[in-house]
């Protein structure tokens, strides 16, 4: 699960048929991103919508995957 991604878009209010609908693919489709289900790497394309979408760089994307897959160890 992508909980950064859902965080991101809860705090704006979207649901999951709006980023789909803005990132141009199914509502389905960007479920299963969220869930971690699809986009295990998540490609350019898909990173840069939603950096738009988000108002944030491509590399805040690229670092909340990071930590995504290697989580602090504590």
């Amino acid at each position: 699960m992508r909980n950064w991604l859902r965080e991101l878009r809860m705090n704006k209010g979207y649901t999951m048929k709006d980023m789909g609908e803005k990132l141009g693919i199914s509502e389905s489709y960007y479920c299963a991103i969220e869930n971690g289900d699809r986009q295990k790497k998540m490609d350019m394309l898909i990173a840069s919508g939603l950096a738009t979408i988000f108002s944030i760089p491509v590399a805040k994307i690229v670092s909340f995957e990071k930590q995504q897959s290697h989580p602090p160890i504590k």
